[in-house]
């Protein structure tokens, strides 16, 4: 078979241009760092690396979330662990008011320092986190949470949370509503609330109280009311009227009937008598103004009506505290998932930029002598061409 010139030219012009063709695409890749440019130059891998591109930015927007969602909580914690600072410097003025040697003038003084106590409680409840949202409000981020009325303060935010995702399946509340915080707080000792009548003339004073035998209480029939025909007797009645015990009474004595224990101190006056109800919800703020109004009472006569109140003020604090201890507890907690999910979502980040680099970056030790091996055939075959272009039958005849 005869082979022509110009055939062994053009074998040669096409084998250059494929050579010519990879070192460009060598050359592209050693500049650019990358495997391939564009789709077409692997399809597998650029369909592989987008997906895990997706995956990576909704990683990276889950970061951002539970940073932001952290910042709040942060800021959260931060406040609750003031509103609890601030209560308990409340209850150590209140334990002090309480104290006989106090006199009408120097509780008026406590009372003083208990409003400004009260403003800056206010303050807490209307924090702000550092894009200018109001924490307790609720989901309703851009409203002010709590605002002083004719009528005590008022609540203006929804009862809701708001939650964030930060992971593929996870969410977390960024913050708590102020009713949850400040409002939905049970009064007394948590089951029931014991109080004396504004017309009691006795020196008695009710104490401490507690729930002895939750059964029990929760088979009767409250409130109940305590009647005393003498000041060393009295009469417990149900909500029904039906006597539920009757006794002799003498100074310090612990009361005791279904359930509930009561401490009394003091002389009770013949027609005195005290109420033993179902707790309810009571706000922190309307505790403080009853407080307050405990320790406005005036004259000798309202010593008694003051301590009382004071007492029960008391109670409604820890009853407070309680309250914001366990919000602050769930901060905690929201918090450390947070931690544990960054974690987690560093983890994978890290796995899918490895992941993804395996995919598309550049061998470059590897890729580097392709490049010269590929650089030395080329001109090998240019070389070749030169020597054998010329040559003819006739160069040996």
């Amino acid at each position: 078979m005869r082979i022509s010139s110009n055939y062994i030219a053009q074998l040669f012009i096409d084998s250059q241009n494929q050579q010519e063709t990879s070192l460009a695409l060598l050359q592209q890749q050693i500049t650019t760092g990358l495997k391939f440019s564009e789709p077409a130059q692997d399809p597998v891998g650029a369909s592989q690396v987008l997906s895990l591109q997706a995956t990576l930015e909704q990683t990276a927007q889950y970061a951002t979330n539970a940073n932001l969602a952290q910042s709040r909580l942060s800021i959260e914690d931060s406040t609750l662990g003031s509103v609890t600072n601030t209560l308990q410097s409340i209850r150590s003025l209140a334990l002090e008011a309480a104290n006989a040697t106090q006199t009408t003038e120097t509780r008026a003084t406590i009372a003083t320092q208990i409003n400004q106590q009260l403003q800056s409680l206010m303050q807490l409840a209307n924090t702000q986190d550092g894009s200018g949202q109001y924490l307790f409000s609720g989901g309703a981020t851009s409203t002010v949470p709590f605002s002083q009325t004719s009528a005590g303060v008022a609540y203006n935010g929804t009862q809701s949370q708001r939650f964030v995702q930060i992971g593929s399946n996870r969410t977390v509340a960024d913050s708590d509503s102020g009713a949850a915080v400040f409002q939905q707080i049970r009064n007394g000792n948590g089951t029931f609330v014991a109080s004396a009548a504004s017309t009691n003339t006795g020196s008695a004073v009710l104490g401490t109280n507690s729930v002895t035998n939750p059964a029990s209480w929760a088979a009767g029939s409250p409130p109940y009311t305590i009647t005393f025909s003498t000041p060393a007797a009295y009469t417990v009645t149900d909500s029904t009227g039906a006597t539920v015990q009757a006794g002799a009474y003498t100074d310090g004595q612990t009361l005791a009937f279904n359930g509930a224990q009561l401490e009394l101190d003091g002389t009770p006056a013949a027609g005195d008598t005290f109420s033993v109800a179902p707790s309810s919800n009571q706000d922190m703020f309307t505790t403080l103004r009853n407080l307050v109004t405990a320790l406005t009472t005036s004259s000798a006569a309202g010593q008694p009506a003051a301590v009382n109140g004071i007492n029960r003020a008391v109670e409604a604090i820890d009853q407070s505290l309680t309250n914001v201890s366990t919000v602050r507890s769930q901060v905690g907690a929201r918090l450390s998932a947070i931690d544990s999910q960054t974690t987690t979502s560093s983890a994978l980040t890290l796995q899918l930029k490895s992941t993804m680099s395996n995919l598309r970056d550049l061998d470059y030790a590897s890729a580097i002598t392709k490049l010269n091996q590929q650089i030395t055939g080329l001109q090998a075959a240019q070389a070749s061409y030169v020597k054998t272009q010329h040559l003819t039958l006739f160069n040996y005849i």
